[in-house]
């Protein structure tokens, strides 16, 4: 074995994964350390440490069997798992001429231990030979728990060796010895404990044995008008993790018991520890609102202007008031902007209580119109009028300006537009209607049938269908000649304006497109060749014209695809519209289907379709 004046130990700890958070090794501890070598004497040692977070710091003590601990150093270290990995120093941090000694030590918290093994630190002429050997170590902690319930007996049981319990940290007045004592102790009291070993006495322990005596205050709400609407509330000095519950039911959390009918109740906890302290409760009823007064104003004129106010009194404050059967409240007992009808007002408060009163506004006597009767204007004349008869308290004035009132309800000499009639009754209140006076009535044209003239021949016909057939209207082409035939013939291709004219002299006009239907205009041959010899190579286009808009022409083949196509081009007399071609190449010998569609400088269009015969 070895001696020295001071030693420094450094310790690692690390703890095991999956053990959760690290062990706290703060405290003294006590044991002996064992060479392997049977020649050496174990020897005494000890280890006090305070730990921070991973980092441990403190001092360790040696000493030989049977004396007193007189050697020190110091002592630090990291935690890491279950074990601690330390080696020795001197206190300034240098080796000098001591042996000093590095090992492991495992931590076991069933019996709050420290075991493992050690060897020498070679440091020249200090440490000429190697030394190893094991240390086993104790630290006196309460098992399992410090609190106990008063009028309970308390078993109170420590780790350690060869356990003493004393009155004090000078050991004068020993108590009991060994790992379980049960003191008589009826509030919190602090015991002094050492443990031998190698015949070394410890430094005395301070464990302290809290004796638990819950108290607890308790609020109520009273519970208002009969409802299930009191409350208890427990309120104590030291409640954290306490568990409540009411008339021996189940244990909840939640310190308060709410949703309660006036009666007696027994209100109970639990500790963390598990002591119980219960109180009787008596929860009181208390009285809802009432209502004194209500203020009926009702509406005037066909506004929602009424108005209800609620006088009430009594109950738990704050009142809340509803005219819409509970459906929304508010704190206001003034209800504005209402409706001629039957309200009820209810009443509530904090408890819950309600109290409804039925109040109804009567409806005012309002404006209506009982009758309208509207002339619309005749041949665009400003003669247009209308009379209009309203109910309501007299005397009742007109406006259709919202300036100017008449006591007259007929408004004459009246163009034709929109306008708002305003009227006023002896009672302030106001009506408006809208009027339209419409534009003077006159002939009008059902249907329009229109035969297009056959190329040149001044054979085309407008004949006209009018709303409502009557034997008063005129009808003209020309503007000068009025007669009552409703149709005119004779007429070449162009636009027309035809008159027509009531026994009012009101005139409306109808313009009138009449076609012209010559397909024959145009001359394509019904067969071509293009095979260069100059004679009907192309297919070309022939008519009387100098030019006509060719919109669209088209070949198909004998199964109806299409082959070639142009649209949107101008063609003069003679022109070609296909030469035979087809992507570059002289399309096949055959019969071919074309369309073509075009317009004539008086834009009559025509379309025509007929086969053609492509030869070689």
């Amino acid at each position: 074995m070895k001696a020295r004046a001071a030693i420094l130990l450094t310790v690692v700890l690390v703890l095991v994964a999956g053990t959760g958070s690290a062990q706290n090794l703060t405290g003294f501890w006590l044991g002996i350390a064992s060479s392997d070598n049977s020649a050496d004497a174990p020897v005494s040692y000890a280890m006090s440490i305070t730990q921070t977070g991973t980092s441990i710091r403190g001092i360790t003590q040696t000493a030989a069997i049977g004396t007193s601990f007189g050697e020190t150093a110091a002592l630090s270290g990291d935690l890491m798992a279950a074990s601690i990995t330390f080696g020795e120093t001197s206190q300034n941090g240098a080796l000098k001429t001591t042996c000093f000694w590095k090992g492991n030590l495992s931590y076991h918290s069933t019996t709050e231990s420290l075991t493992g093994t050690y060897e020498s630190i070679s440091n020249g002429s200090a440490c000429t030979q190697q030394h190893k050997g094991t240390i086993e170590l104790y630290r006196i902690t309460l098992q399992p728990d410090s609190v106990f319930c008063k009028d309970s007996p308390v078993n109170a049981t420590v780790t350690g060796k060869n356990i003493r319990w004393y009155t004090t940290a000078f050991r004068s007045n020993l108590l009991a010895t060994g790992n379980t004592f049960t003191p008589q102790i009826s509030q919190t009291t602090t015991f002094y404990i050492t443990q031998t070993l190698n015949q070394i006495e410890s430094p005395a322990i301070p464990i302290t044995i809290r004796i638990e005596a819950p108290s607890f205050k308790i609020n109520t709400i009273p519970a208002g008008c009969g409802r299930t609407s009191g409350s208890i509330t427990v309120v104590g000095a030291h409640a954290a993790n306490w568990q409540y519950n009411l008339n021996n039911n189940i244990l909840q959390a939640d310190s308060t018991f709410a949703g309660l009918i006036p009666g007696n109740y027994v209100v109970s906890i639990r500790t963390a520890a598990g002591c119980h302290a219960e109180q009787p409760v008596t929860l009181t009823f208390e009285e809802g609102p009432t209502v004194s007064n209500v203020t009926v104003t009702p509406p005037h004129c066909a506004s929602a202007n009424g108005q209800v106010v609620v006088e009430a009194s009594g109950g738990k404050s704050p009142l809340m008031y509803s005219i819409d059967y509970g459906n929304t409240f508010q704190t206001n007992p003034v209800f504005e902007h209402l409706s001629a009808q039957a309200y009820t007002v209810r009443t509530r408060d904090a408890n819950g209580c309600e109290v409804n009163k039925a109040v109804s506004l009567p409806a005012p006597n309002l404006m209506n119109i009982t009758n309208l009767s509207v002339l619309p204007t005749t041949c665009g004349q400003n003669n247009g009028q209308f009379t209009i008869t309203i109910g309501g308290i007299q005397p009742i004035q007109y406006s259709i300006d919202n300036q100017h009132f008449q006591n007259s309800n007929v408004f004459t000499d009246l163009k034709a537009d929109n306008y708002l009639l305003t009227a006023k009754d002896g009672g302030g209140c106001t009506l408006t209607q809208p009027i339209r006076i419409a534009p003077s009535s006159g002939p009008q044209v059902a249907t329009t049938e229109i035969e297009p003239e056959a190329c040149g021949q001044r054979n085309g016909v407008v004949h006209l269908t009018l709303k409502p057939p009557a034997d008063s209207i005129y009808l003209s082409i020309d503007g000068v000649t009025f007669g009552p035939a409703t149709m005119f013939s004779g007429l070449e291709a162009g636009s027309y304006t035809i008159y027509i004219k009531d026994s009012h002299a009101c005139l409306v006009s109808e313009l009138v497109q009449v076609p012209s239907n010559c397909p024959n205009l145009l001359s394509l041959p019904t067969a071509f060749s293009p095979n260069a010899d100059r004679q009907n190579d192309e297919l070309r286009v022939f008519f009387r014209f100098t030019s006509i808009l060719v919109m669209q022409f088209t070949v198909y083949d004998r199964w109806g695809t299409v082959i070639y196509n142009r649209a949107n081009f101008v063609l003069a007399n003679g022109e070609s519209v296909w030469d035979g071609y087809l992507s570059g190449s002289l399309a096949p010998a055959g019969i071919y289907l074309y369309r073509l569609s075009c317009e004539f400088p008086d834009g009559t269009q025509t379309t025509i379709r007929q086969p053609v015969s492509l030869l070689r």
